[in-house]
């Protein structure tokens, strides 16, 4: 039922953002675009108005001393990040960071 919501919203967000629109008005800012879009990405669907917020998302790292990539504090920064979306499923969220978290962008 959760998938069938999600791909519900997915499917609104990019039927409302088809070829009449570019990718520059898509918030790819925004926490419930990021959300919505990675939700997307973890069920296999990646449209091409999500290229931004996917790029929003593994834009999102943390490095410790001498530049080495930290996975641990990126995925408390991301998990940070997606939750300011108050509408986000935390079982979504949990799918998202569980995949994605940790993968250097």
């Amino acid at each position: 039922m959760k998938k069938t919501a999600i791909a519900a919203a997915l499917l609104c967000l990019t039927a409302t953002t088809m070829p009449a629109m570019a990718d520059d008005n898509v918030d790819s800012g925004d926490p419930c675009t990021v959300f919505l879009c990675m939700a997307g990405k973890v069920m296999g669907e990646s449209p091409s108005e999500c290229n931004g917020a996917v790029k929003k998302f593994f834009s999102i790292n943390a490095f410790k001393k001498k530049h080495r990539f930290n996975p641990g504090k990126t995925f408390d920064m991301r998990q940070e990040f997606l939750g300011q979306c108050a509408s986000a499923d935390p079982a979504t969220v949990s799918k998202i960071l569980s995949k994605f978290g940790k993968i250097r962008g």
